[in-house]
């Protein structure tokens, strides 16, 4: 997987590119980072853990590292959306039904 850089992204924005987009590129590059550690860290670790409950009950857990990877995945896809960036946005760019209307009323 290619790590993402500032300037990549920027490529990928081309004349969509704003200055007011900087925050949020820096946010995907930092969010990224935090990505790939707890990737790392889940890759070397259980996926599930055992638990024991007050009663003495032991029970087998997901790994709360493997919610925050979940979680930081969305948050990712999110940022990509800010930025216009994901599959489904570039698709309807290249065939020319971009624009800034956000509802789905030429799709009905």
């Amino acid at each position: 997987m290619a790590v993402p850089t500032v300037k990549k992204i920027r490529e990928y924005l081309g004349e969509s590119y704003q200055e007011s987009d900087e925050e949020i590129i820096q946010l995907y590059i930092e969010t990224h980072q935090f990505y790939r550690r707890l990737q790392k860290e889940v890759k070397a670790s259980d996926l599930m853990y055992e638990y024991t409950n007050k009663a003495g009950a032991k029970n087998l857990v997901k790994n709360p590292l493997s919610i925050e990877l979940t979680k930081t995945v969305q948050t990712l896809n999110n940022l990509l959306k800010s930025l216009g960036l994901t599959p489904a946005q570039r698709k309807k760019l290249a065939s020319g039904q971009g624009g800034d209307d956000d509802d789905d009323f030429d799709d009905f």
